[in-house]
């Protein structure tokens, strides 16, 4: 992982997400000074060299402090689940456009965009659409930008631990026998969280990729498909797991009772008919140009080893049976 040079300021949005929280950790140890902007900054875990500044997306004056006097600015904020599709757009793609407004008139030389491998299929869903707009938005803030670069970076399902969005499938691998929707034709890339924010800060410290679009993976030749999944976690955890995958009629239905429940409570759930859209779409294979393929970053973490280590954290925290764990000896990373 590069390292920082004269404890270079580096602004982050999304610091107490999941990712964020990653990439957070990883540049303090890399010897970077962060500033994070933060809607419930007491979040934030009280570390040397971490400044808090209070605020939102669509707070001007907020984004304007987070900017000021920063070498580089990564944008992770975002939802990936929303009660409504134009909550979608106004925080990914609008608040995109604020933050990148934001890095230009401060005159930060570096920004990152963080958007989603979804970004490509942007008809799949609201969620898909406000990424790709998102991209677009940044774009348009910073293309003519005098002295600044950016750079917007697509990772695919992003997997490890601490995260929520992915503990059910991480669940259901752990098992003897796997229930998960999808296709058995389908192929999908995926990376482990340290290795994006290991890719994030090398785009950070950096100037490669600028002005490009670019896709990751975790170096997987190919993907994966469900089956090959299945086949992994088992040789992570000694043993066979069968794999059965839900047919799509039966996953719309499941989806059609959450949006009828998001509709009466206003809550979002990550389950939703237009998620089913993306669950089941075909090609989730990073394409080129791949970040590896524009820069020095290579990615470290394969699947088997991933899952592993992550179905560990999950039973130490309670999250799921310890009983999951494999016995000593048994499975190999």
């Amino acid at each position: 992982m590069p390292e920082s040079t004269e404890k270079s300021l580096l602004a982050l949005t999304g610091a107490t997400g999941f990712v964020g929280a990653h990439v957070l950790r990883a540049a303090l140890e890399a010897g970077w000074r962060v500033r994070a902007l933060a809607r419930a900054p007491a979040r934030l875990p009280a570390l040397p060299g971490l400044e808090a500044v209070p605020g939102h997306l669509e707070d001007e004056a907020a984004l304007e402090r987070l900017m000021e006097g920063a070498s580089t600015a990564i944008h992770l904020a975002g939802l990936v689940a929303a009660a409504r599709r134009e909550d979608f757009h106004r925080i990914n793609a609008e608040g995109a456009r604020a933050t990148a407004r934001a890095a230009r008139q401060a005159g930060v030389p570096r920004f990152v965009h963080v958007s989603s491998l979804a970004a490509r299929e942007p008809r799949l869903s609201p969620y898909a659409a406000s990424k790709r707009a998102s991209e677009e938005m940044v774009a348009a803030a910073l293309a003519d930008a005098p002295g600044a670069g950016f750079v917007i970076l697509r990772p695919p399902a992003v997997y490890g631990p601490g995260d929520r969005a992915t503990l059910g499938l991480v669940d259901q691998l752990s098992r003897r026998r796997a229930l998960l929707p999808g296709r058995p034709d389908m192929r999908l890339s995926l990376i482990h969280v340290s290795d994006l924010a290991g890719a994030l800060l090398h785009l950070a410290a950096g100037t490669q990729a600028e002005g490009e679009t670019l896709e990751m993976d975790d170096g997987r030749p190919g993907g994966y498909t469900w089956p090959e999944l299945a086949e992994e976690a088992g040789r992570a955890l000694g043993r066979e797991v069968r794999l059965t995958l839900l047919p799509r009629p039966l996953v719309r239905l499941a989806a059609a009772g959450a949006d009828a429940a998001s509709r009466l409570t206003g809550r979002a759930f990550m389950l939703s008919a237009a998620k089913v859209n993306e669950l089941y779409h075909p090609d989730w294979l990073a394409r080129p140009p791949r970040m590896q393929e524009r820069t020095a970053w290579r990615p470290r973490i394969g699947f088997a080893e991933g899952f592993r280590a992550t179905l560990q954290w999950y039973c130490e925290q309670g999250w799921l049976p310890a009983g999951r764990l494999p016995r000593k000896g048994e499975g190999r990373p």
